[in-house]
């Protein structure tokens, strides 16, 4: 799956709509796509190329790039360099509408997503395509749908009001848009998750890995929903992603694994974006291991693989490791000043390298853990989206998938929201306790109180899910990120005001070319 998924297909919309690998200026007008699918094969293909708009380039951007980090936004970790794609811009509330970097092209390259996914669908729809049988175009509107509606999810989440676009427009038409309410287009959303839903199977497409399935449409709803704080709706629509476990989806025992590129059709997969190393498809791959691995390797085994340490990572992301008792470090008898990276919650060696584990054959010191050069206050680097073959630099690229969906997510979403309408009822506590036990962590204390388990749910949520982008996220849907993200210690200045910073501006490229959009308040 992944050569055709990432490779075929790209041809067709870079001579249709002009995109590059540089930012497409004009995301939600179009070319013509007349005469450019002839058959069946020729959709699909096209298909294939809406996800060149989700994982992009290096410098030039995506949809989702470089996710995971956004944990420098957070109180996990402060990043670099001011030239790391504008995310020290988020976390210091210096963004406004002529920043770049990613908040930039999460509006630019979700509109060329839309704008290409339009395009497919009014070809499916027009009857043109003589070999396509009915059931092939079902299967490929409802990918195609999914795929829109996972746009719009993250598009509403961070600007609000935003346009929404369903056909293929001129650029007069484009010239002329103005931002649909937030609810409208949330709407539209659901439809197209629902389609989704009903006409995925449990099965990808054409049995190929990284195509949305119906399990992971319902994971999408049941997370739209659970970011809009319906938590009735999302308890419901995730219930049917858990009635799958054993079957569609479950938990793998081996958690490092499914981040390390070894393991990527696991069942707790759900949904993941495709790349392959730059020795399959140069310029397909991921750029991950590059930003967060451990360095200053050269003349050892593993200088193929280094990285140059964008992270410095603070105390409070180390202290929620528990220990393996379960206990908080400064709790537990098991905690050791002079080794505090031992007897931790399994996911902490599966989440880091730190002096004395073996990289490549290499048992790592402190000297290897530097941040752009410079030496860190703590000494650890990303396990997560590093293997040991991928040799990920500037020129090379690794083929390690990035996971957007997975079932842990499922377990811990549904625990949530079933706490918010219900309290901790049995079945919270059974969802929580799985995830927990995959960890080697005890179960959750019984007998806890509704706001008791939510804290709980929340500090399940850090651990679990660290370096894959989801923390920022959930930080702004809480409506915490007014403290946490100004938690002490944070070495790093940062400003969070709750007037604007709850959603991102506009980008300013955007007004320019459809004088219509408004800005959001604040910018």
């Amino acid at each position: 799956m992944k050569n055709s998924i990432k490779i075929l297909g790209i041809a067709i919309f870079l001579a249709v709509s002009g995109c590059s690998e540089k930012l497409d200026l004009t995301p939600i007008d179009t070319g013509s796509v007349d005469g450019f699918f002839t058959s069946t094969t020729d959709v699909i293909a096209g298909v294939n190329g809406v996800y060149n708009t989700l994982t992009g380039s290096w410098w030039g951007g995506a949809f989702i790039h470089v996710q995971p980090h956004f944990e420098a936004v957070t109180e996990n970790a402060v990043i670099c360099c001011a030239w790391e794609y504008q995310y020290k811009a988020i976390a210091q509330g210096t963004m406004n509408p002529a920043t770049g970097g990613v908040i930039r092209w999460k509006w630019d390259f979700g509109y060329q997503a839309v704008f290409r996914v339009n395009s497919i669908l009014e070809v499916l729809q027009s009857g043109a395509i003589s070999d396509l049988t009915p059931e092939v175009s079902n299967k490929l509107e409802a990918e195609l749908r999914f795929i829109r509606a996972y746009v719009y999810q993250e598009l509403t989440f961070l600007y609000g009001d935003v346009p929404l676009v369903q056909k293929t427009l001129t650029p007069a038409e484009a010239r002329d848009i103005v931002r649909d309410s937030k609810a409208k287009v949330e709407a539209a959303m659901y439809e197209d998750m629902d389609f989704a839903i009903a006409n995925l199977d449990p099965e990808p497409f054409q049995g190929e890995f990284g195509r949305p399935t119906k399990q992971a449409a319902l994971a999408l709803k049941g997370r739209a929903q659970l970011f809009r704080n319906d938590f009735a709706g999302a308890a419901a629509t995730l219930a049917q992603v858990v009635a799958m476990e054993g079957g569609a989806v479950n938990l793998d025992p081996d958690y490092e694994s499914l981040f390390r590129g070894s393991n990527e059709q696991s069942p707790e997969i759900i949904w993941s974006l495709q790349y392959v190393d730059a020795e399959v498809g140069a310029g397909e791959g991921n750029f991950l291991g590059a930003h967060y691995g451990p360095n200053m390797l050269a003349g050892t085994t593993a200088s193929q693989g280094q990285g140059w340490g964008a992270f410095e990572f603070t105390e409070h992301l180390v202290n929620e490791f528990r220990m393996t008792d379960g206990l908080p470090y400064d709790q537990s008898p098991l905690y050791d000043a002079a080794n505090p990276f031992a007897n931790r919650d399994s996911r902490f060696e599966g989440t880091f390298f730190f002096p004395g584990t073996v990289y490549r054959g290499v048992t790592l010191q402190e000297a290897n853990f530097n941040s752009n050069g410079a030496k860190k206050n703590i000494n650890i680097a990303s396990r997560k989206w590093k293997n040991e073959t991928s040799n990920n630099s500037f020129s090379n690229n690794g083929g390690e998938d990035f996971i957007l969906i997975r079932y842990a997510d499922v377990l811990l979403m549904y625990a949530e929201a079933l706490n918010e309408t219900s309290g901790p009822t049995a079945e919270v506590y059974d969802a929580m306790n799985k995830v927990r036990s995959r960890a080697g962590q005890p179960e959750v204390t019984p007998g806890l109180s509704q706001d008791l388990m939510r804290d709980e749910i929340k500090h399940e949520r850090e651990v679990e899910f660290f370096m894959e982008g989801t923390r920022y996220f959930d930080l702004v849907r809480w409506r915490d990120a007014e403290t946490i993200l100004l938690t002490e210690g944070i070495p790093e200045a940062r400003t969070f005001d709750v007037n604007k910073h709850y959603l991102w501006p506009i980008p300013q490229f955007a007004i320019d070319q459809s004088p219509g959009l408004t800005q959001n308040p604040g910018y």
